[in-house]
């Protein structure tokens, strides 16, 4: 019957055996293409509802675990029909003024009381007289402040020359000491670029507003100086980062104008390599993080490689889950990444118990973690009970939750979203465990995923970079401003301290001097106490030049 037409008349003189066998392939099609059908439904749902969900760079909700877990995966699956609940009281909130100054920030008295009457008669007829002056704090800004600062250079003149007429002078300066800018100037437009997103034209048209020609390319050029003379210390810098007890590595598309793909066209394979070293001191209980930006090529296992090999690091490294990583031999993966698909599953049918359950499980292991963490820090217990406090309740956890995804695989199609998530969930097994061997790693690497979002955000106002000098720049200023969040520093004290008194530096200890924390930011005191008694010189009727030492 497989070469000729199913009619009722061949329905009709076919044997009972063979029309049971054929009623039951046909059932066992319809329901596999049933089965399909469901599954392109499932994912088409959640492919739609990803369009409208930031992207991790946009938003780092996706990394927010525990927020998302006491908002959405906390509250409990709606009933359909409803309960009488008991009444109850509930505390009025205190009202918190979210405008606030520090306590030692500068005051000054505005008197609105000048020619103020002694009696005054109110709409009611009522005649009021004049009592203790009603005094409202009110916040004020201050236009930022530029001022010329004159550089004083030891000068020496050649003796004795063989012609008397020749005039032969020189200068012992660095590049930077010669340039017509000064390290905080420097140290602001980075910190303007980098942090505040604003890129340089735009830098130029706010100078210009406040009456200073500054173009872009000749700021874009102190920039790239400075750079340049910084270069030893962005070598000793990468070799403390890849000397730590800990990192995390994570990559974010960066486009430069210079690299051609093969098409002729930009190359739209740049990427910024994120990565963030950290070392935990057992003595002072404090860690020390130090965050380092590269500009690469491509992501093939070669490259993200590379520094790993020179600077023979083998200690453990967190990661997002790229496989490029796996071969590592003490690899942790991501515990955000590994449920992530579970919670987009969530954001279109709340109402999937074993997905909410799993993701509710797995944010235990950060309650766990910031439990353990919190005992750590604050001297309650050493290194190794937080090690072996911490593996042992986390480990019962992991364990419950490939458990449950043992009672329920079996439940769910492969190729649903449903089976792809506890897929992905069994193929990095082997390395959502890892990361309770190192005091200081935690189960996720949110740390870098929120640098990536910062860069991001950045990236959409200032798109590209001209060439991988200008990229390597942009890297390097990123890396010293994120450090500093990190190490709880200001962003704009940190890079103007490196700019001012890293040029010059030769030897290690100078470099070290460099570091979040071992710097003296103190230094810094005493030349802006100058900027800030600084006055215009009353004889000068011309603009200033910055040209530095060209003239």
């Amino acid at each position: 019957m497989d070469d000729k037409k199913i009619t009722k008349e061949n329905l009709a003189r076919m044997p009972h055996e063979d029309l049971a066998a054929l009623v039951l392939n046909l059932s066992s099609i319809v329901q596999a293409q049933q089965e399909e059908i469901a599954n392109l439904k499932e994912l088409y749902k959640l492919r739609t509802a990803e369009r409208y969900v930031p992207s991790s760079e946009q938003l780092g909700l996706l990394f927010q675990e525990l927020e998302i877990l006491n908002t959405v995966l906390d509250t409990k699956i709606e009933a359909e029909e409803t309960t009488a609940v008991a009444a109850h009281e509930r505390k009025t909130r205190t009202r918190v003024n979210a405008c606030t100054a520090p306590a030692d920030t500068p005051v000054c008295d505005v008197f609105h009381t000048e020619g103020s009457n002694d009696m005054v008669t109110g709409k009611d007829g009522v005649v009021y007289e004049r009592v203790e002056d009603k005094v409202i704090d009110k916040i004020a800004v201050v236009p930022r402040k530029i001022v010329v600062e004159r550089h004083h250079y030891p000068q020496y003149k050649a003796r004795d020359v063989e012609v008397e007429t020749e005039d032969r002078k020189i200068l012992c300066l660095t590049r930077t000491a010669a340039l017509g800018a000064s390290p905080s100037l420097v140290a602001g437009v980075v910190v303007g670029k980098f942090d505040d997103h604003l890129p340089l034209y735009r830098q130029e048209e706010i100078f210009r507003r406040e009456g200073f020609f500054l173009p872009r390319q000749k700021l874009a050029s102190w920039v790239i100086t400075y750079y340049e003379e910084l270069l030893p210390f962005i070598g000793y810098f990468k070799r403390q980062v890849y000397s730590s007890a800990f990192m995390g590595k994570d990559e974010t598309k960066v486009s430069v104008l210079n690299v051609k793909g093969p098409s002729g066209k930009p190359s739209k394979n740049g990427f910024m390599y994120i990565t963030i070293g950290e070392t935990y001191d057992r003595l002072t209980r404090k860690t020390r993080s130090l965050v380092l930006l590269d500009y690469i090529q491509g992501r093939a296992r070669d490259v993200l490689f590379e520094d790993i090999k020179r600077f023979k690091y083998d200690s453990h490294l967190m990661t997002d889950g790229l496989t490029g990583y796996l071969p590592y031999g003490r690899h942790c993966v991501c515990w955000v990444h590994a449920v992530r698909q579970f919670k987009q599953i969530l954001k279109i049918d709340k109402k999937n118990t074993h997905a909410l359950e799993i993701v509710k499980e797995v944010a235990r292991l950060y309650g766990i973690d910031e439990e353990c963490r919190s005992r750590l820090l604050s001297g309650e217990i050493l290194a190794d009970e937080f090690l072996a406090s911490r593996e042992k309740d986390s480990k019962d956890v992991i364990d419950g939750v490939y458990g449950m995804l043992d009672e329920i695989r079996g439940q769910y199609s492969p190729a649903g979203a449903m089976g792809k998530a506890i897929g992905y969930l069994d193929t990095y097994r082997p390395y959502l465990s890892t990361y309770l061997e190192a005091v200081e790693a935690t189960p996720s690497n949110n740390a870098c995923e929120l640098i990536a979002k910062a860069f991001a955000t950045g990236r959409k106002n200032w798109l590209f970079a001209q060439s991988v000098d200008g990229a390597d720049a942009s890297a390097f200023f990123y890396s010293l401003i994120e450090t500093a969040k990190r190490s709880g520093l200001n962003p704009m004290d940190y890079v103007e301290a490196v700019c001012t008194f890293g040029p010059g530096c030769r030897t290690d200890a100078e470099w070290e001097a460099l570091l979040p924390d071992r710097i003296d930011l103190a230094r810094l005191g005493g030349i802006r106490d100058g900027r800030l008694a600084a006055k215009p010189d009353p004889e000068r009727k011309t603009a200033y030049h910055f040209v530095g030492a060209t003239r």
